[in-house]
This record gives C-alpha cells, structure tokens and sequence, in this order.
C-alpha cells in the first residue's frame, strides 16, 4: 500500500539525526535563528509588539518557556505564540521564495518554547526546527504562490504541519503520535490574506498562530486523539480543499528529500518590508548609487512586477499610492520605491506611520506606475525600475533575483549587522553575548544562559508576566 504525503514526511524526520545533516545546513540554521530572534528582539520596542507582550503576558499559564522581553516563563503555548508575532510582524523575517513560505518566524519560537519546557539539549532543538524548516517548505512547493492567489497565507496554512512535526519530534512523542499530529493539524490550518488589501493587521499574528496550532496539535495526539493520515492528498485534504481545481505536482514534495535541503534557500531579508518589495528597493538604492539620481530630477518610475507580487503590493493601486498606517507601507510598491529614491535608506524608522506625511515622498509616488512582466518569476522576487528624468535621460535597474539563497548568499556579517541594528538598545556587550550564544548553540548541553538573556531582554519597565 502506498504511503501517504504526512507517512513519509513523518518517516523522513523521525529518522533525521544531528549527525547526518550537513554542516552548512546547521551553520544556516543558526543564522536563520539568529536572525529571527534579533527582529523578536527589535519588536518588543514597537506598539504591536509590545501589545501582543502584554496581551500573552496577562494570560498566565504554566511556567515553562519563554516570552522574548518579559521576566519569567509562561506556557509554551503562549510563549510560542507571542514569540511569532514578533518574529513576524515587523515583515522583516525570512522567506524561502519559491514555496512563499516565512519558516522561521514560525518555527524558531516552537523549536525554542518546546525545548525549554523539556528541557532538551541543543542539538535536539536544532534537529527538530531543521526537520520542520523543510518540511513545511516542501509542503508549499506544489502550490507554488497558488495558496495566496487563492488568498490564503502560506505560511499559515504549511507552517502548523511543520510546527506540529517540531513540536512532536522535540517533544519526544513516538513516530505514530507524530503522524496523528500532522494530521490533526489540518483542523487547524489557517490564515487569509485579505487583510492586506483591507489594511489591517492580523496577519502579523499568522506565524504564532501556526506555531500555537503545531504545538496544540502535538498534545492532542499526545493524550489519544486522531487526524487522518490523509491529511494533504485526500479527496477533502488542504490541497484539494485549498485549491480546489488547481493542478499540482505532488511529487515535488520528496525530490530529493534529505539530499537536497531547501533551508539552505531560504532568504533572510536586509529590509523591514514585503519580501517582493526588496528588490526594487535594491533597484532605487542602486539608481541613486550609480546613477545619482535624485528625486527633483524624475518625471516617471515605471516598475516592472511578476505577476503574482501584484495582490500582494500593488493592488489595489489606490490604497498603495495612499497607504494610512506603518504597517500598510511595508506591502506599498509606489511607496517603497519613493522612499529609498527620497531617503537613500530603508530601515526600521523609515517605515514608521509619520515617514508616510513626508510631501517629497507623498509628491514622488503620484509618479509611479507598474506593468506585469511576463517573463519574471515570482518565485526569484524579481524587480526592475525605470526612470525618466526632466533632462530626457532614461536610467534603469533590474534585480532578477532577490539575495539569501546558496548561489547568492547574504553573508554571516550581513546578518549581525541587521541583528546588531535591531538590538541596539541593549547595548553592544549584550547584544555580542545573545549573538555569540546562538551561534555556537549545538557547541552546548543546554540553552538555558540564552533563555535567560531573552528574559532580561527589554528596556519597558512596564511589560510584566503574571505568573499566578
């Protein structure tokens, strides 16, 4: 009898051991926390993060693992769940671009709040997030970015299978409760896309609620209950129930499985904003760098688009050219490109509500227009810019590919810079500690002094954790 799409994942991570995964695959993923926790970090400073600590905080709960900036311990449910909203809700986290998945918001907070509660050592934590890292790659790579055509976020809908296999594998359940995991974990897939559109911001809550979902799924399977081993390829499993109608290679799950090893594909972000929009934000640093231009100068910008980026950060084109709220800017194409040919930078301040009121921006983006271009793939994030300047002169840029992956990496230095950048208010000694901590995480028994450091992590003397 064949086996099903959850039966073989199952197997493939209830085999995976430390010692067979290859080094670089373990040196990215240690960058890969190193980076999600840094932005963690950086949100307990700004109001939706800080709400969600106070919010998570006041539930009380079990005291069992961490909440990034908060004294204390709290559930790992809550702990996981708090945790993704930081990682992902200033949209600076990683995105593995072809399944147009964000792993490791999702993932590093249940590997972490999991291992803290069973008090696991390192190198299992490690084996378990690699497991679920590509795990819920792979399980968006059929659908490529049919999930958010359809309007369903991604990382939503496959990070609570890999969050659930995370959680089962660092959790020490057995093979069978992991499969009875997985599939319970299709009751709990979720997440819809229509708040970008809407301008609103739940979906900076889809990666902690996938790592909640995982987590719970896990313990439900732990005490007896069942999910249906058919969860991915049954007649009313996620992808028929999903995409309905769409044709799909399921197949492309297991190419090459455990040989061939998307994390090392997935790609850190080096600006706080929607993953289409960093290359074109390469684009307009580039044409002030090497063509010098300047706002006062542009009587047009016309921007190339995959066509799959369009729903997400251009459409619908009114709202973009008038976005009302720091989080509307970071899924703004007219925007973005405005502000880096304005301001030559785009970091955190530069996405904050007020930058939005700046006239030279505002005047800048009534100048910009996009087309589809048929030959761009969503899948390399592709962006290309075209200005045309009051002297007649044409000055363009193209990124065919946004950085991150193995043939064009973002280097270890490039990461502590942007980690640095979002952890300044700890001052150097501490952030260097925190740094140097995660990245020699599988050289110790315990993770115990990191925990502790992410505790101490905040500045807010009115954050707090009830404990009773």
């Amino acid at each position: 009898m064949q086996q099903t799409i959850a039966q073989r994942l199952v197997d493939f991570d209830h085999e995976l051991k430390f010692d067979r995964i290859p080094r670089e695959v373990v040196s990215k993923t240690k960058r890969l926390m190193l980076d999600t926790l840094g932005v963690c970090l950086g949100s307990t400073n700004l109001d939706f993060g800080k709400a969600a600590m106070t919010m998570v905080g006041g539930w009380g709960g079990a005291l069992q693992s961490t909440i990034i900036g908060l004294p204390g311990k709290t559930s790992v449910h809550n702990a996981a769940f708090c945790n993704g909203i930081l990682g992902h809700g200033q949209d600076f986290d990683d995105t593995h671009t072809e399944s147009v998945v964000h792993p490791s918001a999702a993932l590093v907070p249940v590997a972490l709040a999991v291992g803290e509660r069973g008090k696991r050592r390192t190198k299992d934590v490690l084996t378990g997030l690699i497991g679920g890292l590509e795990a819920t790659i792979r399980l968006g790579l059929p659908a490529l970015n049919k999930f958010h055509l359809r309007g369903f976020h991604t990382t939503s809908v496959c990070a609570t299978f890999g969050a659930a296999m995370i959680a089962s594998k660092v959790g020490n359940l057995k093979q069978g409760q992991t499969l009875q995991a997985v599939g319970i974990g299709g009751s709990f897939a979720s997440g819809l896309l229509e708040c970008i559109p809407a301008k609103a911001e739940a979906k900076r809550l889809h990666a902690g609620w996938a790592g909640l979902s995982g987590i719970i799924a896990a313990d439900l399977a732990q005490v007896g209950y069942t999910g249906p081993e058919t969860v991915f390829e049954g007649k009313l499993g996620l992808y028929n129930s999903f995409l309905r109608g769409e044709p799909l290679d399921l197949d492309v799950i297991f190419e090459e499985l455990g040989e061939r090893w998307e994390v090392l594909n997935i790609r850190p972000k080096l600006y706080p904003c929607c993953h289409y929009l960093q290359a074109f934000l390469d684009c307009a640093a580039a044409m002030r760098r090497e063509h010098g231009v300047r706002p006062d100068q542009i009587v047009s910008i016309q921007c190339r688009v995959a066509k799959g980026a369009v729903n997400i950060v251009c459409e619908p084109w009114a709202s973009k050219l008038n976005p009302k709220t720091g989080y509307d800017l970071r899924f703004s194409l007219p925007f973005a490109v405005a502000m880096m040919l304005t301001r030559g930078k785009a970091g955190i301040s530069e996405f904050l509500p007020e930058v939005s009121d700046d006239p030279s921006i505002r005047k800048l983006m009534t100048k910009v227009s996009y087309s589809i271009d048929p030959n761009f793939s969503v899948k390399d994030m592709p962006g290309s810019i075209e200005v045309i300047l009051i002297d007649g002169r044409k000055c363009s840029w193209e990124v065919p590919q946004v950085r991150g992956d193995t043939v064009n990496p973002i280097s270890e230095d490039e990461i502590l810079e942007k980690f640095y950048a979002n952890t300044s208010f700890l001052g150097h000694s501490t952030s260097s500690r925190i740094a140097d901590r995660i990245l020699s995480f599988d050289r110790h028994d315990n993770f115990d002094d990191l925990m502790d450091d992410l505790r101490a992590s905040t500045h807010d003397s009115t954050l707090n954790l009830v404990t009773a």
